[in-house]
């Protein structure tokens, strides 16, 4: 049982939700009918690429995608991107990571809140929520997109006065160096987590790293040790 964090907010791509081929998949159906205006000599994004782009860009990344495409056509292809991703999601492309229901049911038992705090549009919360039953572990479902320009800031800000938890009594846990640094600014404690990405050097800007999900709850043990040495 933890002494001091009172609440674990969740990203939910590459965290809680395998999007990796979900990703992939979305694109290159979007590109079919931009194939004519792609030069031949671009390779096609895979995997790798998508991770890259969402940690760098966030949930926009396809429109920065450097593959030849115009401001407008890029444009065009985030539209289609969204499109067909909602499609797959429908299909049932993409899973929750084995063992994330079990920990964080778990975590309620031991009354622990948990959030999620979506690096994410809302649709697309809204799809992976419905189609996976997220209500069932999430006592608090926002996303980045519903505060403009002010997003993970923001969000974070409105996921504790939800809570009704203090920022010394939150952990927040993601992959991206930004969604770091937006909790960072809320004063929160982070821990960058590892299970669902290849490249982890943007880690580092977390308080704590949890490279496998066997690893995770010994972490935020620790981080909750440091929390209450904070608080004193």
């Amino acid at each position: 049982m933890l002494q001091h964090i009172r609440l674990l907010i969740f990203d939910l791509d590459y965290l809680v939700f395998d999007c990796a081929i979900l990703k992939v998949k979305a694109l290159r159906q979007g590109l079919i009918s931009l194939a004519d205006a792609i030069p031949q000599s671009v390779r096609v994004p895979d995997v790798s690429d998508a991770e890259e782009g969402f940690s760098n860009y966030g949930f926009r990344w396809a429109r920065f995608l450097e593959i030849g495409l115009n401001e407008e056509t890029l444009e065009h292809l985030q539209q289609a991107y969204r499109i067909h991703e909602d499609r797959l999601i429908e299909s049932e492309v993409g899973r929750v990571y084995p063992g994330i229901e079990a920990f964080i049911t778990n975590c309620r038992q031991e009354n622990t809140a948990i959030a999620l705090g979506a690096e994410a549009s809302r649709d697309y919360l809204v799809a992976v929520n419905d189609r996976h039953q997220l209500d069932n572990l999430f006592q608090i479902a926002l996303c980045t997109e519903e505060f403009g320009i002010g997003e993970a800031d923001e969000m974070f800000g409105e996921i504790l006065y939800q809570a009704e938890v203090n920022p010394s009594e939150t952990l927040a846990l993601g992959t991206r160096s930004h969604y770091f640094q937006a909790a960072h600014n809320q004063d929160i404690l982070t821990v960058g987590c590892g299970w669902g990405i290849r490249q982890q050097d943007g880690l580092s800007e977390a308080d704590l790293i949890a490279p496998t999900l066997f690893e995770l709850m010994p972490t935020i043990r620790k981080a909750d040790h440091l929390a209450s040495q904070c608080s004193r």
